[in-house]
């Protein structure tokens, strides 16, 4: 995996400063109108376009960097993506939530309680929440490869099949989550500092930056990890791909079987009628043409054989002796 062309590839497209100035202020819309619910629409196409960049990355599309002129699709593509992506974070709701909420409410309602109780809930919350959500991050990358395979919600949550996509290739499917960690902190931090160095107001335009180079970053890494493991939009489940050598030629495998078909097959019969007839010497032509010329005097005697009067016959008898 090239971890550094991550970083850098949407730089070689040619009109990536158009593109990303469209993306940048898709994400300050939609920040902006989050509070009126009408920016989650923004998100929703945003995400879906960062399925079409991946999709870029595993099949060595060329430019990567998608042009914005699919809203439409982007937006049904990105609905999909956050249903499977809720489903995926059900968990971290399910364990840290309720014992949140048991330790608000035994720190205020129970006065003979003792408060140290209620913080080791909201504590005990907050651990689990940070245990669930790193294994959140850890299958992040499988359930979002799945889903860009056929874009159908239930590819993202073929549960067993990720699991052992995950167990699999643990090595690299490490390696990018931590890598986003640190890239995600690395660049908000940068986008922050140049904000403030702008007078303030340049961070309006510097964190949603740094958070599209964000999304930028970890769609080129998944992309990289699907293509490394063989995924693909022909294929019909999740896993790894062998490595096939396709300078090595023929192999051993198709020659036996075509050596097997061959015995198979039936002699040929030979038939003469279907053999063409070999060329004629004019020389041996002739020669076979000769016996046909000699059966003509051969008629001729016939004919004077048969004209002879018939002399050896001898005379017949009186018909009065």
């Amino acid at each position: 995996m090239d971890i550094g062309r991550a970083l850098t590839y949407f730089s070689e497209d040619e009109r990536w400063v158009e593109k990303t100035a469209i993306g940048t202020g898709l994400l300050l819309i939609s920040s902006l109108l989050l509070v009126a619910l009408i920016g989650v629409l923004g998100y929703f196409i945003l995400f879906g376009y960062l399925v079409r960049l991946l999709q870029n990355v595993r099949d060595d599309a060329h430019p990567v960097l998608p042009e914005w002129d699919r809203w439409g699709d982007d937006l049904v593509r990105g609905v999909k993506l956050v249903c499977v992506y809720v489903v995926w974070a059900l968990p971290i709701l399910l364990v840290s939530v309720p014992m949140f909420i048991i330790g608000v409410v035994v720190s205020e309602n129970f006065q003979y309680v003792d408060e140290d109780v209620g913080a080791i809930f909201i504590l005990c919350a907050l651990c689990l929440q940070f245990l669930v959500g790193i294994a959140f991050l850890v299958f992040q990358p499988g359930f979002t490869i799945a889903f860009a395979r056929n874009e159908t919600i239930s590819e993202g949550l073929q549960v067993s099949e990720i699991w052992d996509w995950t167990r699999d290739n643990i090595g690299n499917v490490a390696i990018v989550a931590i890598l986003t960690v640190i890239a995600s902190m690395i660049i908000t931090t940068v986008g922050s500092i140049v904000g403030l160095i702008l007078c303030v107001i340049g961070a309006v335009v510097t964190v949603p930056l740094s958070q599209l180079i964000i999304y930028y970053f970890q769609s080129h890494l998944y992309g990289q990890l699907a293509r490394v493991t063989g995924e693909g939009t022909g294929m019909s489940h999740v896993g790894a791909m062998p490595d096939v050598d396709l300078d090595a030629g023929w192999t051993a495998e198709p020659v036996e079987e075509t050596e097997v078909s061959a015995e198979i097959v039936p002699p040929e019969v030979f038939d003469p009628q279907a053999e063409p007839e070999p060329p004629v010497d004019p020389e041996i032509a002739v020669e076979q043409e000769a016996p046909e010329e000699s059966e003509e005097p051969d008629e001729e005697i016939q004919t004077e054989e048969d004209g002879r009067p018939e002399e050896d016959e001898p005379p017949s008898e009186p018909k009065g002796q």
